[in-house]
């Protein structure tokens, strides 16, 4: 006689505790990716009579917006740019372009499947050569500091935007021009080869 009721609290915990369990990832996630867009670099050059001193310290903090078609807007930085949609239930939808290796090369892609979780933006790149790849971002507020030292600080920004980690390739293999269905290989493959890069990706919303 009390099974019932207990198949109902049963399926109850399994699924508040699965609630519980995706949260923590999304957050974890969140603050891992957070933290991979940080920066402190400082450089001290020493010359006849003079000397030489930069500090640049850049903060981020997750930016979650109640609403989140809140989120929707053009996000760009040089080389770079995201057109995004995003409606109250969280699914999302954009176009743009980005940047490949030094030389600046563009390529446009439309954002699939996309989605926003608590300040965490999922989906996936559809690039104009039909290559895709899994794409992750995070809205922040960014806090810029320069100055001489940490103890010296001449100006301080914050602005929003969507921030990112690119791993990418050599600009000739993503070549569109030069890609064939047979012979090419994936963005995927070549992030892991030795012209492999990284870099961290901070779009402003206009």
């Amino acid at each position: 006689m009390f099974r019932t009721p207990f198949l109902i609290s049963a399926a109850v915990c399994i699924v508040l505790f699965s609630g519980f369990v995706i949260g923590q990832t999304t957050d974890q996630r969140t603050q891992d990716l957070v933290s991979s867009l940080d920066k402190t670099k400082y450089k001290k050059k020493d010359k006849p009579n003079v000397s030489i001193e930069l500090y640049v310290d850049i903060r981020n903090e997750p930016a979650v917006r109640a609403n989140k078609s809140e989120y929707s807007g053009t996000y760009d930085s040089d080389g770079y740019q995201l057109m995004l949609t995003v409606n109250k239930d969280g699914s999302a939808s954009g176009s743009g372009f980005d940047s490949f290796a030094q030389e600046g090369k563009q390529m446009s892609f439309t954002l699939r499947d996309a989605r926003v979780d608590g300040a965490l933006i999922t989906g996936t790149k559809v690039y104009e050569n039909g290559e895709s790849i899994s794409f992750e971002g995070v809205f922040v507020n960014r806090t810029s500091r320069e100055g001489t030292n940490p103890n010296s600080i001449r100006s301080a920004a914050t602005k929003f935007g969507l921030g990112f980690i690119q791993n990418g390739h050599s600009i000739e293999d993503c070549d569109p021009e030069k890609s064939t269905k047979t012979s090419e290989r994936s963005l995927a493959d070549m992030a892991n080869k030795n012209e492999s890069w990284t870099n961290r990706v901070f779009l402003e919303k206009r």
